[in-house]
């Protein structure tokens, strides 16, 4: 009984053993060759400023990527809804409707099917109304898992809007696309 729990166990291990060396041993074929992604984002965020609400209740966007010889450039845009504010006074303050547009650039690991990225995304925020435009920066990490053109992944970024307080924050998004 004993030794076929240990056998059961050691044969686990051996399966686990595999599958993290063939995750862990790099994709020499594409390794060459420029990727193209095009990728859909679905998010959320929590406000680090001075805001009296959430501006990133929900955030939706795209991005287009190029990837060569490991180095990451890309072009970005978001747009975020805002919750409502907790307090009803005229001195609140209230952040909602945000827009950016910027660039990405990064380095990518590639592991077989997991792309590891980390970012720095660069750009301009403006909110719809025009009560703030600034200069963003917005460091972050992207991990990828590429099935055939498909790409499914996460990111993880902090938002620092120069001059703006109002519109920091800490990103995370769902991402959807496709990579050639």
């Amino acid at each position: 009984m004993m030794t076929s729990i240990l056998a059961s166990i050691r044969k686990t291990a051996l399966y686990a053993a595999f599958f993290g060396a063939c995750l862990s041993i790099p994709a020499a074929s594409s390794a060459q060759l420029p990727d193209i992604a095009v990728v859909g984002l679905v998010g959320s965020g929590v406000d680090s400023g001075d805001a009296d609400n959430n501006p990133y209740l929900l955030q939706l966007g795209a991005a287009a990527e190029l990837t060569f010889l490991g180095y990451v450039v890309g072009v970005r845009g978001t747009r975020s809804l805002g919750s409502s504010a907790d307090c009803a006074t005229s001195s609140c303050t209230v952040v909602k409707d945000l827009r950016t547009f910027g660039a990405d650039l990064g380095f990518d690991w590639e592991f077989a099917l997991l792309h590891v990225s980390p970012r720095l995304g660069v750009g301009r925020l403006t909110e719809r109304d025009g009560d703030i435009a600034a200069i963003y920066l917005e460091p972050g990490a992207v991990a990828d898992i590429e099935i055939l053109l498909l790409t499914l992944g996460a990111e993880l970024r902090y938002r620092v809007a120069i001059k703006e307080p109002d519109a920091n924050g800490l990103l995370a998004y769902l991402r959807v696309g496709l990579r050639f």
